[in-house]
């Protein structure tokens, strides 16, 4: 036994202690993603550390120790090695190209032994020691990887994922984080921000000694909770990062914190949970929520036992926004919010010539005195125009009189929000100079839902300006609940926030609009099912041919689900679609777990094959095809999502596309230069499942267990031993996931 396994065993007998922890490669001391950023569904478990976009650059053991694990996989780390430190640390080196040459050497007879390039071996303290600083293996790009790099991760002895930038390496790092925007989302029922129950986002302002500040003093009524988009930055880099630890203070007292030091794996489906999911579907920005629901669960980074919803008392309160690097540098924001309660107001022409326009803007619920106005003018297709400029404006008793250039006004209609002597933002009013040419009778309303964690909205617009009232009627069979809406812009009216349990057994939906005794009805039919955590639940378009299935798992709280037939969608860039496309609703909701789609299809296509279900991707900007069962009995396909998304039918007749080969057909090589091969492959419709049913490869009529690059689409054999001189066989067979196929056979010569 020799002295180095001694003291290790010694050591690991006695406890832990700390040593210094050394840099993974000499290449490079720049990273491109750190810990805790959040993948949708799941965090970032490490560093992600540059090696200049290269393979092949050493990379070496952090601390003494021995390697207990290694593994490779055509998806995630690709070719993996763990060491399990003298600190009692586990620590994870992933997309690798080679090993060392005694684990390279192992890594190939596992595969011989499994038949497989897949490997999953663990070994003993006493087999692979290291000491800190040895080559254990060279970067790469093998697994689901962007680009060759290293990632790494450190993990106490329980697996548990810490943030290496507190707990293995000391960098320096003077750069503060930056704060992008803020959001305040409405809570419970009846809460309102500016006057709007609406979530609200707001740029930040930044002063002359680095403070960052509201816009606006903001005013609140009800429950409410802040989100925040922020990112880190360090120097010489124009990569961005995830922040370490963000405070929210109200009135001097901490109300809510998130502190990524450590993520357990267990944690990792609640990364859904912790942004601002709705948000970031809409493409409206990556805000971190500085607030819990109920509904949600408390995980690693939530470090308090406060919720960070919050319920102020009228009046002005002072928040304060801290943003740590992991060198504690902060980025501050402050502002101030006023507790207020919800007004409206009313707007009286009490003046006009052919210049100006006076009005008299008056509280009828509230009640405080009307101190301010902001004015926009609308064309009569709902568009905003332009802020008007207020020539004059006077306090009467609780009332403001206004004036306003007459000019600007022709054919416009005027959205007039009012500010209380507190501070607060009073519902807008809506106004016109000019006698509206169409009445309700002419108008075409539309009708939308939008879903949120704790409700839903149903707001109608109205394809014209035309001055109305609208009402909401939820009906079934028998009965029929109303709402009133209230007019948040000329043409557009919503709904107070509404429990998702209101459309319980609703058959349809009626739209009334109506003014000066004329009154328009519009019909609506949707077929919602209200579903929670705990339940299972069905649910079917109105065509009969698009279901969705849910389990008991699939939400993280409350909700509804529906279905809509679209009008509107995006070709299939090499196929057709082979039925409607359905957007499966709400889209922007974080679920939990899979759930099960179906789709009915026309019976003269139950003799086509290689029909699937696939989803849209707005970042891929394609349709992605997902495994799919195709029932031809009952001409019905299903599949599982993870997000509710816009589906459809396509068939793939098309096999794959091998695009490139090396060595070549025909090909003359020097046999130094034939060490590897490559082919790079694709397919146009379903894609290639990255896994070895996929493809195969036999050289000289063996086969070898090639690695696949899913990002690349490329397969690769690295040939162990040199080719002798004379001709050589390669023969290769690809399948799309829709088991179309496509081979190759080619000859090639050695010198």
């Amino acid at each position: 036994m020799n002295h180095h396994f001694i003291s290790f065993v010694l050591f690991l007998s006695a406890g832990l202690f700390s040593q210094d922890i050394q840099w993974p490669t000499q290449v490079s001391r720049t990273f491109s993603s750190n810990f805790g950023e959040n993948r949708d569904d799941h965090f970032h478990m490490g560093l992600d550390i540059k090696t200049n976009g290269r393979s092949g650059e050493k990379i070496i053991a952090v601390e003494d120790g021995y390697i207990h694990r290694m593994t490779s996989n055509y998806n995630g780390y690709g070719k993996a090695l763990y060491l399990t430190s003298i600190s009692g640390h586990e620590v994870v080196y992933g997309h690798l190209d080679k090993f060392m040459p005694i684990l390279e050497k192992v890594w190939r007879l596992q595969q011989a032994k499994r038949r497989s390039y897949k490997v999953d071996a663990h070994f003993s303290q006493r087999e692979f020691q290291v000491k800190k600083g040895d080559v254990i293996g060279y970067s790469g790009n093998t697994g689901n990887s962007f680009g060759a790099h290293l990632h790494f991760e450190y993990r106490t002895s329980k697996s548990v994922p810490l943030n290496p930038l507190t707990m293995a390496f000391d960098l320096p790092d003077h750069v503060m984080p930056i704060p992008k925007k803020l959001a305040l989302i409405p809570i419970s029922q009846g809460s309102m921000i500016n006057a709007s129950q609406l979530i609200q986002t707001m740029p930040l302002f930044r002063d002359k000694s680095g403070i960052y500040h509201f816009a606006d003093t903001v005013s609140v009524f009800g429950e409410f909770a802040f989100a925040i988009e922020a990112v880190d930055k360090r120097e010489g880099g124009n990569n961005i990062y995830q922040f370490h630890r963000v405070e929210l203070i109200i009135d001097g007292k901490m109300k809510f914190e998130l502190d990524y030091s450590q993520i357990p794996f267990k944690h990792g489906k609640a990364a859904k949970t912790v942004i601002q999911y709705d948000l970031k579907r809409k493409n409206l920005g990556e805000f971190q929520k500085l607030y819990r629901l109920e509904e949600h669960p408390k995980i690693s980074i939530h470090t308090l036992e406060n919720s960070g919803i919050l319920q102020l008392t009228p009046g002005f309160h002072s928040v304060e926004i801290n943003i740590f690097d992991t060198k504690e540098n902060k980025a501050v924001i402050r502002g101030m919010v006023i507790g207020t309660f919800p007004m409206s107001l009313q707007a009286k022409e009490i003046l006009r010539d052919d210049k100006v326009i006076t009005l008299a803007l008056s509280p009828i619920r509230g009640g405080l005195p009307i101190r301010d106005a902001v004015v926009y003018s609308f064309t009569s297709y709902g568009f905003p125009d332009e802020k008007v400029k207020i020539i004059h404006a006077e306090q009467v008793k609780k009332d403001l009189h206004i004036t306003l250039p007459i000019k600007p006004l022709h054919n416009r209609i005027l959205q007039i929000i009012g500010i209380n002597q507190l501070g607060g933002m009073v519902s807008p009013y809506h106004w016109t100079a000019n006698k509206p040419r169409l009445n309700v009778i002419d108008i075409r309303p539309e009708l939308k839902i939008a879903n949120t964690e704790r409700g839903l909205f149903f707001q109608v617009e109205m394809d014209q300006y035309a001055p109305a009232r609208a009402t909401l009627k939820l009906a079934n069979d028998n009965t029929f609940m109303s709402y009133a809406l209230n007019q948040i812009r000329p043409n557009t009216f919503l709904t107070e926030r509404l429990s998702h349990h209101v459309v319980k057994d609703m058959k349809y939906i009626d739209v009334e609009l109506s003014h000066e005794g004329k009154t328009r009805e519009t019909r609506f039919h949707y077929q919602f099912t209200p579903t929670g955590p705990g339940e299972e639940s069905f649910v079917i378009s109105n065509d009969q041919n698009c279901s969705i299935q849910t389990k008991k798992n699939t939400f993280f709280q409350t909700n509804i689900i529906w279905i809509e037939q679209s009008k509107e969608f995006v070709p299939v860039k090499d196929g057709f679609h082979m039925s409607p496309v359905y957007q499966l609703q709400p889209y922007d909701i974080a679920l939990k777990n899979k759930f099960r789609v179906g789709i009915r299809y026309e019976k003269d296509l139950v003799a086509h094959s290689n029909l699937g279900i696939y989803y849209y991707d707005p970042k891929a900007e394609d349709w992605i095809y997902t495994p799919t069962e195709n029932s031809r009995q009952k001409q019905i396909l299903t599949a599982e999502l993870d997000h509710l998304d816009a589906v459809t039918v396509i068939q793939d007749l098309d096999s794959p596309l091998i695009k490139r080969m090396f060595p070549d057909n025909s090909g003359r090589y020097h046999i130094k230069d034939v060490t590897q091969i490559k082919i790079l492959v694709d397919d146009l419709i379903s894609g290639i499942e990255p896994q070895e049913s996929s493809f195969d490869l036999l050289l000289n009529d063996l086969p070898v267990f090639a690695a696949y690059q899913p990002i690349k689409k490329e397969i690769s054999y690295r040939i162990e031993q040199p080719l002798t001189k004379g001709q050589h066989k390669i023969e290769f067979k690809v399948r799309d996931r829709m088991n179309n196929e496509s081979a190759e056979t080619i000859y090639f010569v050695v010198f």
